[in-house]
């Protein structure tokens, strides 16, 4: 490369010429990360309103894997997850079309990660995935939560009890 500037001040000119090599690398660390499988459904079963009352309901367990692509071998990133959903706060989904006909009510779903955090619903919270392993495409992370109904506000009554939510995935 070649570099020539020339600045003119009234009679005076300054010439500057300078000559040299530049190296450009260009190292990406990965592409990207996405969800393996497809959606997952957690079957919470039925429950009596005095199982829940007690807190006797079983926890259930749910997990879902995520691979990071474009990793060189055996390297891992810090991968974050956090959550969407209508929820009135961390760890507490509130049921699918709660206060209509035939859906429950006083009771909510208590989402938490295998080491008994409750799930946040805000990035700024997103909570770490472990690593699993490496596999021939990339860097396989799990998460592992537990969902169980619990007792909310108001008077319990029988119903459907179905609750969505999303995860999110931070890995910047």
């Amino acid at each position: 490369m070649t570099f020539n500037v020339t600045w003119a001040i009234g009679g005076i000119s300054l010439a500057v010429r300078s000559q040299g090599t530049t190296e450009l690398v260009n190292d990406v660390m990965f592409a990207g990360c996405e969800s393996v499988g497809g959606a997952v459904n957690v079957p919470m079963g039925k429950q009596t309103i005095q199982n829940i009352k007690s807190g006797s309901v079983k926890e259930v367990p749910f997990n879902f894997d995520v691979r990071c692509s474009g990793l060189a071998a055996n390297t891992t990133v810090p991968v974050k997850v956090y959550f969407e959903g209508s929820s009135s706060g961390d760890g507490l989904l509130k049921l699918t079309n709660q206060g209509q006909t035939g859906v429950a009510s006083g009771v909510g779903i208590a989402v938490t990660n295998d080491k008994g955090i409750k799930l946040p619903f805000d990035i700024a919270r997103s909570i770490k995935l472990d690593w699993s392993r490496s596999i021939a495409d990339g860097e396989l992370y799990r998460f592992a939560g537990k969902a169980k109904y619990v007792p909310t506000t108001g008077q319990m009554a029988p119903g459907r009890g179905d609750a969505t939510m999303n995860f999110v995935l931070n890995y910047n």
